[in-house]
């Protein structure tokens, strides 16, 4: 997929200058209103921004800060003659890079790819190490670390269990669990789904993990961390 550039600049001259530069690499759109800027980064979910500190009528700053909140982007700021202090405040409100706008298009460019491949990487952490409540899981190693303590689990109960925590946020279901865990899309007899199920449960009840895999009849399943309460009813 092609990445995306967004530039917002009050100098459209500029922002034409840039643009065979980065559209060898990027697909490259151009705003000249703060404004604008902010709901096309939403809407358009670029890879990179780069930001004019000069934007009239409008808070640069402030401008920094929402697009730091609304977008993963590497956020860099093109700034002419900004006070120490400024920097600071840029980089406070989420800026990857303050840059001065008299850098050459060729140096830029370079900055860009470098923070661009930091980024994949971090992503690629990120994805590789997940945790929910107390429980961190690592895909690298598979292994499952709970309240720092390594758990055994196998291949297939690993792959379950990292779906259901991969997916926390919604209900994940027995389709779900058949094509990632098996790598097919359908089988005759899906009891084997049952099987894992019921063998990764007593395992969280073992390890005494304060969750469960709640059964959302006719649709799936869902992890949820379980109160202290309800720990001490199943004690009881």
């Amino acid at each position: 997929m092609e990445k995306r550039m967004l530039i917002i600049h009050e100098d459209l001259e500029l922002c034409t200058k840039m643009n065979p530069t980065f559209s060898n690499e990027f697909d490259v759109h151009s705003c000249s209103n703060g404004l604008q800027g902010l709901v096309k980064s939403i809407d358009w979910k670029p890879n990179v921004i780069l930001l004019s500190s000069s934007l009239q009528n409008v808070d640069s700053v402030e401008l920094c800060k929402q697009l730091r909140e609304s977008t993963k982007a590497i956020l860099f700021i093109l700034s002419n003659d900004l006070q120490e202090d400024d920097i600071v405040k840029y980089y406070q409100a989420g800026a990857d890079d303050v840059i001065k706008a008299s850098i050459s298009l060729l140096v830029l460019n370079c900055k860009i790819q470098v923070h661009l491949q930091h980024h994949i990487v971090n992503i690629q952490k990120e994805e590789d190490v997940i945790q929910f409540g107390d429980l961190v899981m690592n895909k690298l190693t598979y292994k499952i670390h709970y309240n720092q303590r390594e758990l055994s689990f196998t291949r297939k109960e690993f792959a379950i269990l990292w779906l259901l925590v991969k997916r926390q946020d919604v209900v994940v279901t027995r389709s779900e669990l058949v094509k990632v865990v098996w790598s097919y899309e359908h089988v005759d007899d899906d009891r084997m789904v049952d099987t894992h199920l019921n063998r990764l449960r007593k395992k969280l009840k073992l390890y005494e993990m304060n969750m469960s895999i709640k059964t959302v009849w006719g649709i799936g399943y869902k992890l949820q961390l379980e109160s202290h309460s309800a720990q001490l009813q199943h004690t009881n």
